[in-house]
């Protein structure tokens, strides 16, 4: 499949190298039980998060973009508003993975199937996507200090090798990165949670996107008379999105596929 040479593709290959802090209001992050086990009543299944991603190097302005996390149950969505594309992905049984990329401009959408191989490279580990960032990555850092209780617990780690320098402030209760920051050489990648509405109605989200006409990826180079699947032929499904960023060693994971 060629490479997509459109501003769509640059913003994305851009926001699988980022990653930035937190700025949030704790006060929203209350714990609700104030016994003494202090345990966190906040649901982090439903959820709609937004996240402020740059990139900051030496020999180039700062660059600033936006992704909104969306959590369903089982579903998990990365909303690009500046590219009106969301991408999706559903465990099935607890084990496979399906991805959906749906194009909110146009209504479409393209259906992988569960465990599907795309461009060399199958989806194996969920966290990736519901997180922004793997469980893996996260047992390989170092804990360095925990604050707060119940639903104000926050986690600090750090890690540091020849991939370079990572940051993480962590809200396990929620499952959620409040910063994560990559620093090698020279370059930091920076990823800011702005914003969490555990009220949000992530299911509307998820319905609208199901009632899009959808195509199965397979049967796409059957249909040459489509205008819309011909254009998007040639651009393929964006598979390192806005997370997979790192694996375990801190190597990055799936740049490669998406040059």
């Amino acid at each position: 499949m060629k490479p997509h040479k459109a501003p769509i593709f640059a913003f994305v290959l851009f926001s699988s190298l980022s990653a930035y802090g937190f700025a949030q209001d704790t006060k929203s992050l209350s714990a609700i039980d104030t016994s003494p086990e202090l345990v966190c009543e906040k649901n982090g299944t439903n959820l709609h998060a937004t996240y402020d991603i740059s990139i900051k190097s030496p020999s180039k302005a700062p660059k600033t973009t936006s992704l909104h996390l969306w959590r369903n149950a089982n579903n998990v969505a990365h909303e690009y508003p500046a590219t009106n594309v969301t991408e999706s992905w559903t465990l099935v049984r607890d084990r496979f993975i399906k991805p959906t990329r749906y194009f909110d401009a146009h209504e479409r959408a393209i259906e992988y199937q569960p465990g599907e191989t795309i461009h060399g490279k199958k989806e194996t580990d969920f966290s990736y996507r519901y997180q922004l960032i793997s469980d893996k990555l996260i047992n390989a850092m170092s804990l360095d200090k925990k604050d707060g209780n119940g639903c104000d617990t926050v986690e600090y780690y750090s890690l540091e090798n020849t991939q370079g320098t990572f940051t993480l402030k962590w809200l396990p209760h929620l499952k959620l990165v409040a910063f994560f920051s990559v620093d090698k050489n020279g370059v930091t990648r920076e990823w800011t949670l702005k914003n969490i509405d555990l009220n949000a109605n992530t299911e509307a989200f998820f319905s609208k996107r199901r009632d899009y006409q959808s195509t199965d990826y397979a049967d796409i180079g059957d249909d040459h008379t489509d205008p819309f699947l011909t254009k998007m032929v040639t651009q393929g499904f964006i598979e390192a999105g806005a997370s997979g960023y790192y694996d375990e060693h801190g190597h990055s994971i799936g740049e490669s596929h998406s040059h």
